[in-house]
């Protein structure tokens, strides 16, 4: 084949060889792009997810800390009764305390005679003792005008400004949202719900609803308990009344039963005092900042029982000065499994209680100081390294076919030059001999060799012939074996005659080595065509060696028989034994400058004894060259 096409085709198959390597790339650097992408998506959602969980628990212990607080009456504030809160001791508390239109600052935890009297210890009442002040100092030192009911009034006012912002009522964006971007898509349930996990608008919706959500449970928690308290009230109220009816009645009925003269005695009851309605309002307490502090605060109203009292309304403040380093571990705590690495932000005002991650119970904002990394390269996937293998085994196969083609094409070549060169050679000579023999010019003394050569070239042709016939047969399958036991002896002995009349042409002769007893399971014609291939090469390649003799030998190995043959002649290099053995390996002009032949010999011997169960290897040797032929014995294993 000329060295341009050869070229030329290479060239082909590796341009489409790159043309496949790059689409596979291009689809390689997609496939993992948008699996990163899918895997942030992913990602993100369950952060969202997670985030989402995490609020509910926070703002659920946020909730119930908040109605704890809340669920104590304003009496319960006063320095003049012995207060619940003497006796308490919340981690996350630092003080109750209460303060007063036109009046002071006090709480029902500074009041030591009633705090020795519960059994508080020294130690606690001292420790409150300085919180009262150092919330006097808070007060004094911030930049808020006015006093500490001014100061605690205006914050209240700003926690219910951002109370009133947080939404309360429900949106269905999400669903609205979602169903544009799927209107004109035909995507099954689970994967509708997939990709609706994956989608930021969907997520972004999701969170404002949830939100939305959180806030009217806490409502409801918030009025289930003024509920409960108003509840408590009216039914106070209730008994009140209905312990003064009663006793009302029983005064009536002793005034009836008195008479003076004959004549009975009523008392007046048209100015008996009316039941008095509850003068005191409380609100819901509300978490506020004030210098830095977080406390929770609630405005209570107190109208007096009576016209009097009415005319003289008295409004305060009461709150909770809270623990926030307390109060966060406590919150965040509860979320340490979903955001481990969350913080809780203080905020207020109306901008932050519309941020979905603002906390409903408290002024915080849930900081998840989680980042969401957009990869930009990962592994390949099981389906993509099948398809890299896929590719490449199908590249490689192809590089091995074009080149097992190629050398097929030229091995072809060379048969055909090689064997067009074998059939000219004794074609001439059939013809140049033929015509002196038909036409009288050969004298009577020579016609006996001219018949001699034209004997041995047909006998040369018959042996090309009989070798390309029977690779043949090897090559399609159809080669018949016929296996039977035979002895060694035997078996060389039935091609002694030929192998010597071969030799003799060659002015060689053949010596036959003492041969092992043995019993052989081969095609007895097989092994005949493999030895006379190598007699024949001997009497080509080591004809006028010194000595001319070709020595056949045999020994046993195992449960194999070595038959060896070996020449005197030039021997066979190193580098070519391996290449001996390949089919059609000799070209024309190989086999014009040294021995006649077409490479195809060896090649045949080698598949014929492998046929058989043996081998044919060429072997080391001092002088010349040696074939080993191995032939499975009578008791091996028999050949496939």
């Amino acid at each position: 084949m000329k060295t341009s096409r050869v070229w030329l085709i290479w060239a082909v198959l590796g341009v489409c060889a790159l043309t496949v390597f790059c689409a596979m790339g291009w689809l390689t650097k997609n496939t993992i792009v948008a699996g990163n992408q899918r895997a942030a998506a992913e990602a993100r959602a369950d952060l969202e997810e997670r985030t989402r969980l995490a609020l509910w628990r926070i703002d659920t212990l946020g909730a119930a800390i908040v109605l704890r607080e809340n669920q104590y009456s304003a009496a319960d504030y006063k320095s003049s009764i012995r207060s619940p809160f003497l006796s308490m001791e919340n981690s996350d508390v630092l003080l109750h305390f209460q303060v007063v239109q036109g009046g002071g600052l006090s709480s029902p935890e500074n009041d030591a005679l009633n705090a020795q009297e519960a059994g508080v210890t020294p130690e606690l009442i001292e420790e409150r003792t300085k919180r009262m002040e150092q919330l006097r100092e808070l007060l004094a030192a911030n930049p808020l005008p006015g006093d500490g009911w001014a100061q605690f009034s205006d914050v209240a006012a700003v926690s219910e400004v951002t109370w009133k912002a947080v939404p309360k009522e429900t949106t269905q964006q999400k669903d609205e949202a979602w169903e544009k971007k799927t209107k004109d898509t035909d995507l099954k349930s689970n994967q509708a719900i997939a990709q609706k996990r994956r989608d930021i608008d969907y997520q972004s919706y999701s969170n404002t609803n949830e939100y939305v959500q959180r806030a009217k449970a806490v409502v409801k928690n918030y009025e289930a308990q003024q509920q409960s308290i108003t509840d408590s009230q009216q039914l106070s109220k209730i008994q009140e009344r209905r312990r003064q009816e009663t006793s009302s009645v029983s005064r009536e009925a002793i005034t009836d039963s008195l008479e003076v003269n004959g004549v009975k005695l009523k008392t007046d009851t048209s100015n008996a005092p009316a039941i008095a309605a509850e003068p005191v309002t409380l609100k819901t307490m509300r978490g506020a900042w004030l210098g830095g502090e977080l406390f929770l605060l609630r405005k209570v109203t107190n109208s007096g029982s009576d016209q009097a009292q009415q005319a003289d309304t008295v409004q305060m403040i009461q709150g909770v000065w809270l623990n926030a380093e307390v109060l966060k571990k406590q919150l965040l705590d509860e979320v340490a499994d979903l955001l481990p690495n969350a913080k809780l932000v203080p905020a207020s005002g109306a901008q932050a209680a519309k941020n979905p991650m603002a906390l409903v119970s408290f002024p915080f904002v849930l900081d998840r100081n989680e980042t969401i990394i957009l990869a930009t390269g990962g592994g390949l996937s099981a389906p993509l390294k099948a398809g890299w293998v896929a590719v490449m085994m199908a590249v490689i196969a192809a590089i091995l076919l074009v080149q097992g083609i190629m050398r097929l094409s030229e091995r072809r070549a060379s048969f055909v030059s090689a064997v067009t060169h074998e059939l000219r050679t004794p074609l001439t000579t059939f013809r140049l001999y033929s015509d002196m023999l038909e036409s009288g010019a050969v004298k009577e003394e020579k016609r006996a060799h001219y018949l001699s050569v034209l004997t041995r070239e047909a006998d040369r042709l018959s042996h090309l012939v009989e070798n390309v016939l029977a690779f043949s047969g090897i090559e399609r399958g159809n080669a018949r074996s016929q296996v039977r036991e035979v002895s060694l002896a035997e078996l060389v002995e039935n091609s002694r005659e030929r192998m010597q009349s071969r030799l003799e042409s060659a002015d060689m002769t053949l010596s036959i080595h003492e041969l092992p007893p043995v019993l052989c399971r081969v095609d007895t014609a097989a092994v005949e065509h493999i030895l006379f291939n190598l007699i024949d090469n001997a009497a080509k390649y080591a004809a006028g060696s010194e000595p001319a003799v070709v020595e056949l030998s045999g020994k046993r190995r195992d449960k194999l028989v070595e038959i060896s043959v070996c020449d005197h002649g030039g021997g066979i290099p190193q580098s070519e034994r391996a290449r001996i053995f390949q089919a059609f390996h000799k070209s024309a002009r190989e086999a014009a400058e040294n021995q006649p032949g077409v490479g195809l010999g060896l090649a045949l011997s080698r598949r014929l004894a492998k046929s058989v169960g043996g081998n044919l290897r060429c072997d080391e040797s001092e002088h010349g060259a040696c074939f080993v032929l191995s032939l499975p014995l009578a008791s091996g294993k028999s050949p496939l």
